[in-house]
């Protein structure tokens, strides 16, 4: 199905395009947006490249593989950072994820657009189930998925490489029945 933007307060969703590759880039190639994520720094513009080209030739999420699409301020459309879906091989789970630019954190922007994404996936791919790993350690993105209805699953020990670094991988997981946006905290 083909992802169409979608609009929030503060933010729009939106599919990636070519013109998004150099912001992608450098977001992910600073070290500490990195640190808890499946690539090592620099990241190189051909991946860039590869990813934006993958992501345009799918048009929205599909089975068994990742789809990103920018976060972006509705007003002055400033890239704020990225979210990514994967859905199952049967189209029934689906997990997602959230990337940032470091001046973008703690202004509620991943909490915000990932309501957006989860209310996508459950009322319009039809999903049963959401899913979401971080690192322990990763409080930050802990706490959004906390604030998104989440619940912790458990660790898998040493399960999580980055190249020969592994790491423990902390679960959540939330049932489409369950799920209720929430409602976001004037600032």
């Amino acid at each position: 199905m083909k992802f169409v933007p979608i609009e929030t307060e503060r933010l729009v969703v939106r599919p990636i395009t070519p013109d998004d590759i150099e912001d992608l880039v450098d977001r992910r190639s600073d070290p500490s947006t990195a640190a808890y994520q499946a690539w090592t720094v620099p990241y190189s513009l051909e991946r860039g490249r590869a990813l934006v080209e993958e992501c345009t030739v799918k048009g929205g999420p599909s089975p068994d593989s990742w789809y990103q699409v920018v976060v972006a301020e509705r007003d002055t459309q400033r890239i704020v950072g990225d979210l990514a879906a994967r859905l199952s091989d049967n189209s029934k789970t689906a997990e997602i994820g959230y990337t940032l630019h470091t001046w973008a954190r703690g202004r509620g922007y991943a909490t915000e657009s990932s309501i957006a994404l989860c209310e996508y996936l459950v009322r319009v791919e039809g999903v049963h189930r959401l899913e979401a790993s971080t690192h322990p350690d990763n409080r930050a993105s802990i706490s959004v998925l906390e604030r998104l209805g989440f619940k912790a699953e458990g660790i898998r020990r040493e399960s999580y490489w980055v190249g020969d670094t592994v790491s423990d991988d902390a679960m959540f997981g939330l049932l489409a029945r369950d799920w209720v946006p929430p409602v976001r905290k004037q600032l």
